[in-house]
């Protein structure tokens, strides 16, 4: 997807949660962070587009940025999803080799940022006409960070 797609989607997903304006800001900076990859001389959704990097990101950015944490997780899986979308899918469990997908829209494709765009403005729509809980994500944040070893 492109790189505006991955943005919108991480920042409509941080707002669809109820959280702050600035995290849902940082969470569209997140969003973006997994094509790192070709500036580090990475392969292309490989470990950046894994669960371990969201994982790895998510408990760094706790220990430096606690109130980063959730829209580094929120950025990176968002992203991670989108690009799921992509014919060559994303090496969800690397370090395993094999790449995941669900569909296979182009990066480019009008269609496949079409429906991700879509999905954020229902989200940014279904937060304005529900109220959601967000408490079971913040529990979800302190479980992470207790398996993680850190304190």
């Amino acid at each position: 997807m492109l790189r505006k797609t991955h943005a919108i989607f991480a920042m409509a997903t941080a707002f669809f949660l109820r959280l702050t304006p600035s995290q849902v800001i940082a969470s569209g900076f997140f969003g973006v962070v997994s094509d790192m990859d070709h500036t580090l001389g990475l392969r292309h959704r490989g470990f950046t587009h894994s669960l371990l990097f969201a994982f790895l990101a998510y408990i760094v950015t706790s220990l430096l940025f606690p109130n980063l944490a959730l829209p580094a997780l929120i950025g990176i899986t968002t992203h991670i999803f989108a690009d799921m979308l992509n014919p060559e899918g994303v090496e969800l469990f690397y370090p395993s080799k094999k790449n995941y997908r669900i569909a296979r829209f182009r990066f480019d494709s009008p269609v496949g940022n079409g429906l991700i765009l879509a999905l954020s403005a229902a989200l940014v729509i279904l937060r304005f006409k529900y109220s959601v809980n967000v408490r079971p994500l913040e529990e979800f944040s302190v479980f992470l960070h207790s398996i993680s070893g850190l304190k």
